[in-house]
């Protein structure tokens, strides 16, 4: 993904981006920016979630109009549950995200006996996030349940999981994932405005 936010010249930076699409014959017309911007997003959308997809038992969708909800409660504690979802899901993706290239430039950087010590120390930071991420979900769901809603914060399209707990892990990681790079095609959106 390119990051806008950091760009020293954002038009030209678009421009390029579209000039590739438009060679890889995904875009046509690589003059109008947010036509570029729509473009790219929807692709790298589509392509992520393709390739979740083709690896998963069970497909988990995430419903943000009842996480939101949480988030205004009258109930400090029930926003404080809502609030500790969100980082917990924005600290899982960042770990994911930056996992392989932290374990490449380590093991350049490390010894061997080094490497296996940070990198274990991360992957169990990484999985502490993950069970965090696990638990905001069974809690936020817990209380969409009680509160009478139709439909749970979590939801997913495996009839024979009866619970999240229930759910291979890397199904619901890769739905965060999926959340976080949504996030973060979001905030490229806002800076175009």
């Amino acid at each position: 993904m390119f990051n806008l936010t950091n760009s020293s010249n954002p038009k030209e930076d678009i421009l390029k981006v579209g000039q590739l699409l438009k060679e890889a014959g995904i875009l046509d017309d690589a003059s109008n920016l947010q036509t570029i911007v729509d473009t790219y997003n929807q692709n790298a959308q589509d392509e992520i979630k393709n390739a979740i997809r083709k690896k998963m038992e069970a497909t988990v969708e995430f419903h943000p109009v009842i996480l939101t909800q949480y988030l205004h409660d009258e109930d400090d504690m029930i926003v404080d549950i809502a609030q500790d979802c969100l980082t917990n899901f924005n600290k899982y993706g960042q770990i994911v995200m930056r996992f392989d290239n932290k374990k490449a430039a380590w093991k350049a950087e490390k010894s061997g006996e080094e490497y296996r010590q940070t990198f274990h120390e991360l992957d169990e930071k990484r999985h502490r996030i993950h069970n965090d991420c696990i638990d905001s979900i069974v809690i936020i769901n817990r209380l969409s349940s009680r509160d009478g809603s139709a439909t749970t914060y979590a939801t997913w399209d495996n009839p024979s999981i009866k619970e999240i707990k229930q759910m291979p892990r890397s199904d619901i990681g890769n739905a965060i994932i999926e959340q976080y790079l949504d996030k973060l095609i979001q905030n490229d959106q806002k800076v175009l405005k």
